[in-house]
């Protein structure tokens, strides 16, 4: 195994440690904890680098946990990590994995005695990795806050509408709010997704449970056995249920007839899917 795989592997098992000690101390962790969370990778990596006898390995323990915080602390403001971590969360694993493996894997490109070709290949695919997770880092974001939804039981669903085009993404932690355009931009539709547990149809409906800024109790009237319609301000809204969905289509400018035969095209998606869908 040559000097760089070798690299990438410390750096892989130093991210795999920090993320134990994460899922070891979870919410109760403190100043100590986050101590030996910069200490770790340093003591670790000295040993594991003269282990596996780099070359350099002194400079590419010190420079591997350096390249890590650089790459953290330019994404500071927009990284968000789960409010707790377990052994169980494979996908936060692997991304301290290979957030460890990247930065000894530079490292070593920037250090190590290597043939000038073979340093600015390592360095620059590094570089290149790492501009293209900080250019798509809105949408890892979206896809990781939907995936918890997923990992919580709500259900995360989007309606066949192939002349709409998907304009904005949220979630509240139980609810997704999806807006779509129409392609010639005379239309909209607002979606909201909820699990069908919150409340039944005409409930929902009644107590305004979406926040469509209405008066609680405004009058909603049975379109279609268990789909169930009121106007206002807003346009009209349809409350229905779709297997185990509780769903909400508001519009100003589609007709209440095309709004509930949306209601049985609603199909699961991934979370990735969903958000690569998402257009400006």
């Amino acid at each position: 195994m040559n000097a760089s795989m070798r690299a990438a592997l410390v750096g892989a098992v130093v991210g795999l440690t920090q993320f134990v000690i994460l899922c070891w101390r979870g919410e109760d962790i403190g100043i100590l904890d986050m101590m030996g969370l910069i200490i770790t990778p340093y003591a670790l990596g000295f040993l594991l680098c003269r282990w596996g006898r780099l070359p350099r390995w002194g400079a590419v323990a010190t420079a591997g946990p350096a390249v890590t915080a650089a790459f953290l602390l330019t994404l500071v403001v927009s990284l968000r990590f789960p409010p707790s971590l377990d052994l169980g969360d494979w996908q936060a694993g692997l991304a301290f994995m290979a957030l460890g493996a990247t930065s000894y894997l530079a490292a070593g490109g920037l250090v190590m005695p290597l043939h000038v070709g073979l340093r600015v290949l390592t360095v620059g695919l590094v570089a290149v990795t790492y501009i293209g997770v900080a250019s798509a880092q809105s949408l890892i974001v979206a896809a990781a806050r939907v995936q918890t939804m997923v990992d919580a039981g709500y259900p995360i669903m989007v309606p066949d509408l192939p002349d709409h085009r998907l304009t904005y993404l949220s979630e509240s932690g139980r609810l997704l709010a999806l807006d779509y355009t129409s392609d010639d931009d005379f239309s909209e539709i607002d979606v909201t997704v909820g699990a069908k547990s919150l409340a039944v149809a005409q409930a929902a409906c009644d107590m305004d449970l979406f926040g469509l800024d209405e008066p609680e109790g405004a009058h909603c009237r049975e379109a279609a056995p268990g789909v169930w319609v009121r106007s206002g301000a807003f346009g009209t809204a349809v409350v229905a249920t779709h297997g185990d969905a509780l769903l909400q289509l508001v519009s100003r400018t589609v007709p209440e007839a095309e709004l509930i035969a949306l209601v049985p095209t609603f199909r699961p998606i991934d979370p990735w899917a969903l958000v690569t869908l998402v257009e400006d």
